[in-house]
């Protein structure tokens, strides 16, 4: 787009102060120089090359009902750039999913911690009326809390430990001032916090 010298200008007023939106933006103009005398009117003009002033009043209400004129317009050397973001392509961003859901689950392979597999495991049965259900012993630190119907919460700090009663029970932090406290109030609600 070729760079230009604009004027715009209002009839039939001396001076007028306006603001034009151009997205969010405010931007204020001031028309001056207007001058109603017998031999003709002179408008009230406001000369800019900034495009982007240019754009904010050549897209104003005003200058589409015609309250607001182009009066003379100059070209100037160089160029206006205009940046855009470039468009993102849509096909590949389609057919790059496409591939994700038409692409076949790799076949099972002996599993190392961390990794999953496509397939479901099969949910354990249950066990024979003969047999008694086998229970395993938790470590030794989370035992005793659980024999008191205790829920172990882990924790890092007790700052963390006080949000998690604030958030969970509506328990006010401010007179949690040990871990003691706070132990001794988590337990009122069934819970324990181990701090690791």
């Amino acid at each position: 787009m070729k760079k230009s010298k604009k004027t715009y200008a209002i009839f039939n007023l001396a001076e007028k102060h306006t603001v034009f939106l151009l997205g969010k933006t405010r931007v204020r103009v001031s028309f001056t120089g207007g001058v109603v005398t017998k031999s003709g009117v002179t408008p009230a003009t406001f000369t800019t090359a900034d495009p982007v002033i240019q754009l904010a009043i050549e897209c104003s209400p005003e200058f589409q009902r015609g309250a607001v004129t182009l009066y003379s317009e100059y070209p100037l050397p160089g160029e206006v750039k205009v940046g855009r973001n470039p468009p993102v392509p849509a096909v590949g961003l389609d057919s790059r999913l496409r591939e994700a859901l038409e692409e076949p689950c790799a076949a099972p392979s002996p599993q190392v911690s961390g990794e999953a597999s496509c397939e479901a495991e099969p949910l354990p049965g249950p066990e024979e009326e003969g047999e008694e259900p086998s229970v395993q012993a938790p470590p030794e630190e989370e035992a005793a809390p659980e024999e008191e119907g205790l829920q172990v919460v882990e924790a890092s700090c007790k700052d963390v430990a006080k949000q998690y009663l604030q958030e969970h029970f509506g328990e006010n932090p401010a007179p949690l001032r040990t871990i003691a406290n706070v132990q001794e109030c988590a337990a009122k609600y069934g819970i324990t916090f181990n701090f690791v």
